[in-house]
């Protein structure tokens, strides 16, 4: 098959994500990490609740690409073979890979969320606990989710239409239904206790299969708010639908200068009447999360480094990181849970040995445990060079 032109700002963007991914999912302690580096605890954001929304929007602009370039080949009319009969031409294969696609990412995430299966010293494996959600997971839901949407809402306008029908969705359970169980009353809330987001997850999963936000039962890449993460697919793929710029160079009247600044308004403006929250993946998240996203690929586009000077040693490398996103991900889950879970004779785990190995160094406990984050993110980059393009 012929290979298709790469996006050079889209594998970078995807590469500064998945690095920034590594560092904050793998401090040397825990305890001991920068500020700007964590999750927010419940509302609010800080530099790691950006992760994620970037992973979705870089997905919906590549789903995107995909989609427009199968419907570009089909042509509007019949085929020279097909024109002999009038038969309409094939179209080709989307569905069915991309319900394979899906599985597979889904089945990877389960995969990482078991491993180690307790084949580690010092670790045990409970099936009844598994987390069924997950990063992989929710990313798989994206993609069906959304290629389903973006094969049939080809135009920029049917995009948008889609984009406005989940975040309706979404806010219509957030706010309308007031439900009562033996667990205590869901609903109107955007509290960790009582959403309707939660009620959702625990009707389906037991308590043991999700995870704990504050040490109460709550997932936050659950099913419910998987609506608004495909709202920030829905954003990418609408990013790479619309022009760079708006007016005259449209044509349409619409471009990306207007997307950004639009989903910035309105996601302030949303923010006054409902917070800024990452595990519920509240509207002014995906609407200024998404807003970022744009931003952040158009500068990007700008960049246009070449393959000399301070584009080959640094953007180069990160570059190929985004290349290989799904082989990174892997490797950094497999490894650093591995190095986190196994202990020694000592009782220590290989991650804190490692760690403590560092304090020689005359820096801060932070800085370390941002040095082991960045010397793991080294050895991972090394390892994924090494290993032939998986995935785009």
């Amino acid at each position: 098959m012929q290979d298709i032109k790469r996006n050079a700002a889209l594998d970078l963007l995807r590469g500064l994500t998945i690095a920034l991914m590594i560092i904050v999912n793998n401090p040397g302690d825990w305890k001991q990490m920068f500020q700007v580096l964590r999750h927010a605890e419940w509302d609010g954001f800080l530099g790691a609740d950006i992760v994620f929304p970037l992973f979705l929007f870089v997905a919906g602009f590549a789903a995107a690409m995909k989609v427009d370039r199968l419907t570009g080949i089909q042509g509007t009319g019949p085929h020279c073979a097909s024109a002999l009969t009038l038969d309409a031409p094939e179209e080709p294969p989307y569905y069915l890979p991309l319900i394979r696609r899906a599985s597979i990412l889904f089945a990877i995430g389960l995969f990482l969320n078991a491993w180690p299966f307790g084949l580690l010293p010092g670790t045990e494996f409970h099936p009844e606990k598994l987390r069924v959600f997950g990063v992989l997971q929710r990313i798989a839901l994206c993609v069906l989710i959304g290629g389903f949407i973006l094969r049939k809402c080809i135009s920029p306008r049917a995009t948008i239409f889609a984009l406005i029908v989940m975040a309706a969705i979404y806010e219509i359970g957030m706010r309308l239904p007031l439900v009562t169980t033996a667990a205590g009353t869901f609903g109107r809330s955007f509290a960790l206790t009582d959403n309707f987001a939660r009620l959702v997850d625990t009707s389906i999963l037991p308590d043991a299969m999700l995870y704990k936000v504050q040490k109460i039962p709550f997932d936050p890449e659950g099913l419910f708010t998987t609506l608004t993460a495909v709202a920030t697919f829905l954003i990418g793929a609408l990013c790479y639908r619309l022009p760079r710029g708006g007016g005259a160079e449209a044509g349409r009247g619409f471009g990306r200068v207007y997307l950004a600044t639009s989903l910035a308004v309105a996601g302030v403006l949303m923010a006054f009447i409902e917070p800024v929250n990452k595990n519920l993946w509240t509207l002014p998240y995906a609407l200024l999360t998404g807003a970022a996203g744009v931003i952040l690929l158009s500068f990007l586009e700008m960049l246009r480094f070449t393959n000399t000077g301070w584009g080959a040693w640094f953007l180069r490398p990160i570059s190929y990181m985004g290349m290989n996103p799904l082989v990174i991900y892997v490797l950094s889950g497999i490894i650093g849970k591995a190095l986190a879970v196994t202990k020694m004779a000592s009782g220590l785990s290989l991650k804190a040995i490692l760690f403590n190995s560092l304090a020689i160094l005359p820096a801060s406990g932070p800085m370390l445990s941002l040095l082991y984050s960045l010397l793991l993110l080294l050895v991972l980059a090394c390892m994924t060079r090494l290993i032939p393009r998986l995935s785009a």
